[in-house]
């Protein structure tokens, strides 16, 4: 007789409608703590069981920050004598109304009050198109962002959902967000370069990626088990690596510049920034580096790695694997690895960066150059291509790091254009594609060169290695 007991979960539509967080709030508030003090930690253990979304560092901080009795700024009722209590969703919303006429009159006696789901619809719906268009008074845009953090103790799953919504051309459920976390990329494009609300929407995805995370594991341990699906760990891990990949593709094409960044540059700085802050924190979650590792074997545009290895501190982990990038048999990726690997050398001059560069990131520039032949032999000529053109230039940032590795350099630099024909041979063919590459890669080492002779002529004024 099989005495195992089968496990039932409860429904997902039964865990969303219960109000979780204001049943916290009122068992930690009410009688300071003390009526329910018995069975706190328990009930503390379970919330954070069936909701760790709900548990996150940041908005603990925030919300302590706003408690705190040291600083009175944040106390609402103190600041605000005149505090209206009870308004109407259509006072409200008149009162709101007048966000680009009244400033002081929509501060002090509309974002103050803090009511329930209508409220805070209210408010989103209001505020949120003007914020998109930078319009919005930044007392205002402050007081908003202040205000979502406070609805987002009492109704967190409303709130994310509602904030999608408006933000969305479609309606979703929060099981859809959490079922597809993705769906949040879907937002009115302003919001990625909203200085007040692009903080808002990482906080919501990042507790939608969260939420989705914990179904997933949960339903394979309460549903597999009593199945004959061979489906197992590692399938899960493979699915949930894969969701959380994709989502970080996504994250990075946010930081590519748009043509509306070019005479905004500021606001795409402090975009990205936001941005790199959030990668940064799913990279150091990540104790193994599959996920860094999954998502530099995928690449992504080139043109982003500066930035990704200036703001994203635990890039430096790429390292432990970037002679295994370029050995892939895609040119791009090695392409890829090279470029990266040159750019971390020069933010971390580190003694076992420079042996990675010498036993395997140069050596690949020239395999790339003088690929092997059908014989097994590197060729004897140089093959042009738009992958040396693109991984020329990231030697200067290797030699800025290492000065006394430039003189190599230049080696390999001056075999890769005796291996090329020369350019007074082309001269009234210049309408040719493969001429003009030709010309392209040899302009490239021209300035290359240059600059990586200026790192070794000051080789000995400077020792950047650290031991």
């Amino acid at each position: 007789m099989n005495n195992t007991k089968e496990q039932k979960a409860y429904s997902v539509d039964l865990l969303d409608r219960i109000p979780i967080r204001f049943i916290l709030n009122h068992v930690e508030s009410y009688q300071r703590g003390n009526a329910y003090k018995s069975i706190y930690s328990d009930l503390l253990a379970l919330s954070a069981n069936l909701y760790p979304e709900l548990f996150d560092i940041q908005s603990f901080l925030i919300q302590e920050g706003k408690d705190s009795t040291v600083d009175e700024l944040w106390n609402i009722k103190a600041v605000y004598k005149d505090w209206r209590k009870n308004l109407t969703i259509v006072e409200l919303e008149q009162l709101l109304g007048q966000w680009e006429t009244n400033v002081s009159l929509v501060v002090d006696e509309t974002i103050a009050t803090v009511d329930i789901q209508d409220y805070a619809l209210c408010m989103i719906s209001t505020l949120a198109p003007p914020c998109l268009d930078g319009k919005l008074d930044t007392r205002i845009a402050e007081a908003f962002t202040s205000t979502w953090e406070t609805f987002n103790r009492s109704i967190p799953h409303t709130l994310w959902t509602m904030t999608i919504n408006l933000l969305t051309p479609e309606d979703y459920t929060l099981n859809d967000l959490i079922q597809d976390p993705h769906i949040a990329f879907k937002c009115d494009p302003r919001i990625f370069r909203s200085e007040q609300l692009l903080p808002i929407w990482l906080h919501v995805l990042s507790c939608l990626r969260t939420t989705s995370k914990h179904r997933i594991w949960k339903r394979y341990h309460t549903v597999f088990p009593n199945s004959n699906n061979q489906f197992n760990s590692r399938n899960v891990l493979a699915l949930a690596n894969a969701q959380d990949t994709v989502m970080l593709q996504l994250l990075l094409e946010l930081c590519l510049v748009k043509s509306q960044d070019k005479y905004n540059n500021d606001t795409l700085e402090k975009s990205r920034k936001l941005i790199c802050e959030f990668i940064h924190s799913i990279f150091i979650d990540d104790r193994e580096s599959i996920l860094i590792k999954i998502l530099h074997f995928q690449t992504y545009s080139t043109d982003l790695i500066p930035m990704v290895v200036e703001l994203i501190p635990s890039i430096y982990t790429v390292f432990n694997f970037v002679s295994e990038l370029t050995r892939q048999p895609q040119v791009d990726k090695q392409v890829f690895g090279i470029l990266i690997a040159c750019h971390l050398c020069e933010k971390y001059p580190l003694e076992p960066y420079l042996i990675t560069a010498e036993k395997h990131i140069l050596p690949r520039l020239l395999r790339i150059a003088f690929p092997v032949t059908r014989e097994g032999q590197p060729s004897n000529a140089c093959v042009p291509s738009e992958f040396l053109v693109k991984a020329i230039p990231g030697f200067v940032h290797l030699a800025r790091a290492f000065p006394h590795f430039g003189p190599q350099i230049l080696r390999a630099f001056e075999d890769i254009r005796k291996g090329l024909p020369e350019p007074r041979q082309f001269i009234g063919q210049e309408g040719n594609s493969k001429i003009i590459l030709v010309l392209q890669l040899h302009k490239v080492l021209q300035d290359s060169k240059a600059l990586v002779q200026i790192e070794v002529d000051r080789m000995d004024q400077v020792n950047k290695v650290t031991l």
